[in-house]
């Protein structure tokens, strides 16, 4: 497991999952107040990753389909990307699962930069 990270003023975590060619194939679904939630959370999806149920989101203005997998009832992961057909976003959440079995948490935290 990673180690703990520092938190600062106005922090939070996610976790996501990246794939061998450094694409995003999925992330939390929110954000937490510490480092340890976020890895807590991601192991909870992958001991839970037979009971989760995926559901279609479909952004009316684009035309474009994402989903996002629930675990008793309440997010937990959410797509990386939107995708024109829903059978595509469909197998992305499929791919997601099952590379979730094998994956691990890497040794560090990025940081990234407010937009404002």
């Amino acid at each position: 497991m990673g180690r703990s990270a520092p938190a600062g003023a106005g922090d939070w975590y996610a976790w996501r999952l990246i794939g061998a060619n450094n694409h995003e194939l999925g992330r939390s679904a929110r954000s937490f107040g510490s480092y340890r939630q976020a890895l807590d959370a991601f192991a909870e999806l992958r001991a839970g990753a037979d009971r989760l149920v995926r559901r279609p989101v479909h952004d009316r203005s684009t035309g474009r389909w994402g989903w996002r997998l629930e675990l008793g009832g309440v997010a937990v992961a959410a797509s990386g990307r939107w995708y024109q057909r829903d059978q595509d976003s469909l197998l992305s959440a499929a791919k997601f699962v099952e590379l979730t079995a094998g994956a691990e948490p890497a040794e560090s935290v990025v940081a990234l930069q407010s937009r404002r």
